[in-house]
């Protein structure tokens, strides 16, 4: 076989049948049919070998999925190295990686070093064992709706050449609220300088395992929100490329993932509502819940003698009742420690140690009531905390 070296963006399916698959349907009121499975084309040099060390995509085309009409469809890759694909087990771990990254045409552009990572994670390699041959590996796709729907590709086999890459599981995939009644309410999206300003992160679940390749998975944010205020989730701080809004007009009924041009999230009524999205799977749901306690959050730990320091309310829209807080920690003097709690007379005491919160894990974790010392590296933070589920963030602003 010979060996490739496949440049980035370098298109190996066959046009023809990509624009044929993808030709756009005027159906206004189609009915929605469960597609079995779908045609994913072998790369038309997909019988050489592919050198993922000095590659940069894959590119894969197919056919859509048959849901009845031409559907906007939201793609994922899979690897497996032995063309099975099974779910984690309590008993077992799953025999494929999902990729991170998907893509809404009949083309993927698949990174090659996402395909070493999985390949990394499936065998188990290190430094001394890693391959050092050509190995087969199986890639299919997945097909999802926003409403669900989801079906798989045939796979195809791929020879690739795998190169060492320590395997350290991805962050968890957060995604940030904006808009009218989130943070000072001014749509402020330029960085991570507006995290705690005008963007408010959402929330790890509490014992979730995420995606280790991709960190996808569940997340939340249960918050108070005005009616008639509008607003959106964004992936990344200072980018609107990834973003959820309202497909029809403002409100919550009909969510949908793009790169803009949607409407804004809008409750009808006033009260407090739990966000809940699957990064992995793109189905958001946002349902009225009963409202919480509301308290004024301190700090306090090692970095100033265990004394109240009060944080910062990020809601500061009028109307808003806020349940998240901020507060920039300077711990350049060497490691330190931190807990969260409420304000004296609040919780039940008098010196507000009757509701604190805790934890082990850093930077981030979701913090419980009487839980240890949050353990902090030297350096400088914007601390984020909602006192609502125990969810704090300690942002670098090193």
């Amino acid at each position: 076989m010979k060996k490739l070296n496949i440049l980035a963006g370098l298109f190996l399916g066959i046009g023809l049948i990509l624009f044929s698959a993808c030709e756009d349907d005027n159906d206004s009121n189609p009915i929605v049919q469960q597609p079995e499975t779908f045609e994913l084309n072998t790369p038309a040099l997909g019988g050489n070998v592919y050198d993922l060390e000095k590659s940069s995509y894959i590119q894969l085309t197919y056919k859509q999925p048959d849901y009845g009409y031409t559907a906007a469809v939201t793609y994922y890759a899979q690897v497996s190295m032995t063309d099975k694909w099974n779910d984690a087990t309590e008993e077992s771990e799953a025999t494929y990686v999902e990729l991170n990254g998907n893509s809404s045409t009949c083309e993927f552009g698949v990174e090659t070093s996402q395909i070493d990572r999985a390949i990394m994670q499936l065998g188990g390699y290190d430094e001394e064992t890693v391959p050092k041959e050509a190995v087969k590996i199986y890639i299919r796709l997945r097909a999802t709706l926003t409403s669900g729907y989801q079906c798989y590709s045939n796979s195809i086999a791929l020879s690739v050449f795998p190169y060492y890459m320590p395997v350290v599981n991805a962050e968890p995939e957060i995604w940030y609220l904006v808009g009218d009644c989130i943070g000072d309410g001014t749509w402020g999206n330029d960085g991570t300088g507006n995290i705690g300003v005008s963007l408010i992160p959402m929330s790890i679940v509490d014992g979730y395992e995420y995606n280790a390749t991709t960190g996808q998975g569940e997340i939340i944010f249960t918050g108070y929100f005005l009616a008639g205020k509008g607003f959106k989730l964004i992936k990344t701080p200072g980018s609107w490329a990834d973003q959820w809004g309202n497909s029809s007009a403002p409100g919550i009924d009909s969510p949908v993932k793009n790169d803009g041009g949607s409407s804004n999230l809008q409750v009808a009524t006033s009260g407090y509502y739990s966000i809940k999205l699957n990064t992995a799977t793109d189905v958001l749901t946002i349902e009225a819940v009963e409202a919480p306690d509301v308290y004024h959050i301190m700090m306090q730990g090692d970095f100033n003698g265990w004394t109240d320091v009060a944080m910062t309310p990020v809601n500061t829209v009028e109307g808003m009742n806020n349940h998240v807080w901020k507060y920039e920690l300077d711990a350049t003097s060497g490691d330190t420690t931190a807990k969260f709690k409420v304000g004296p007379g609040e919780g039940g005491s008098a010196d507000g140690w009757g509701v604190n919160w805790g934890g082990t894990s850093f930077p981030y974790g979701i913090g419980s009531n009487g839980g240890a010392n949050i353990p902090i590296p030297a350096g400088r933070y914007n601390v984020i905390f909602n006192d609502i589920n125990g969810f704090y963030y300690f942002y670098s602003l090193d």
